[in-house]
């Protein structure tokens, strides 16, 4: 019986290809393969100086965020100095010429991504903090830190994953300082809303049973979808900046 019920699902599925359009699942695709492709060929990221793990005093300073980055950074930059501030690993100074590093945040988003949807250009955008690691005397970065921030959700859910990526974030510092991370950070570098491909074919069913129910099934689905094309680009920005997938969340 279980069988007999996936054959007609492929079936209809199959059908419903010749009826409604599917540019946009192909465009997407497409987008993914050609993502993956360009992380094939992405090089080994070089150690980061020794002048990152010796430090003892930090400034930490907000920059100026990209005009389409999503949230405000102030709230993150208050989080943020507060988690180093327990951390305890460094001592935060008022000015830097206090400090032996100077850290400065700021909400970045770049487009990693255009594709076509009838005609139509859309463009994909990466949203994250990022930390810029300065020498306070020659002004030199010395290592840009990512954390890509995760569009998922409303209001308490949403704000869940903007706090992962705080976090995420110090992590990353942790690492780059050389100290040890719990289960839980180590565990939250690699977080992401599941993709269920399962349901994808209950969607494009419902779609035809119901063509005016299946509407908002089908909304639901392009939702879902545009996660995992933002996992893909959130994957290729890391890459991009010399993150390590097993260190980016969405990896």
């Amino acid at each position: 019986m279980k069988h007999a019920t996936t054959h007609a699902l492929c079936s209809i599925a199959l059908l419903l290809t010749l009826v409604f359009p599917v540019r946009p699942f192909a465009q997407a695709a497409k987008l993914m393969n050609t993502l993956a492709a360009a992380q094939a060929v992405t090089q080994p990221a070089p150690p980061p100086p020794a002048q990152i793990a010796s430090a003892h005093t930090v400034f930490l300073t907000k920059g100026t965020d990209d005009p389409n980055f999503p949230i405000d950074s102030t709230q993150s930059y208050n989080d943020i100095y507060a988690a180093l501030k327990a951390w305890g690993h460094y001592q935060l100074v008022s000015a830097p010429d206090q400090a032996d590093l100077v850290f400065q945040l700021r909400g970045v988003a770049p487009i990693t991504g255009v594709a076509g949807v009838n005609g139509t250009l859309s463009s994909y955008n990466s949203p994250a903090f990022q930390l810029a690691i300065r020498d306070p005397k020659s002004n030199v970065v010395l290592w840009t830190i990512t954390s890509p921030v995760t569009l998922a959700g409303r209001n308490q859910t949403f704000a869940r994953w903007v706090s992962i990526s705080e976090t995420n974030l110090v992590t990353r510092i942790k690492v780059l300082a050389g100290q040890p991370l719990s289960a839980a950070e180590t565990n939250d570098l690699t977080t992401f809303p599941k993709y269920h491909t399962g349901r994808t074919a209950l969607i494009i069913v419902g779609g035809a049973v119901a063509f005016g129910v299946g509407g908002g099934l089908l909304l639901h689905h392009l939702y879902e979808n545009s996660l995992a094309n933002q996992k893909a680009s959130q994957d290729a920005f890391c890459n991009a900046n010399h993150i390590p997938l097993s260190e980016c969340a969405g990896g």
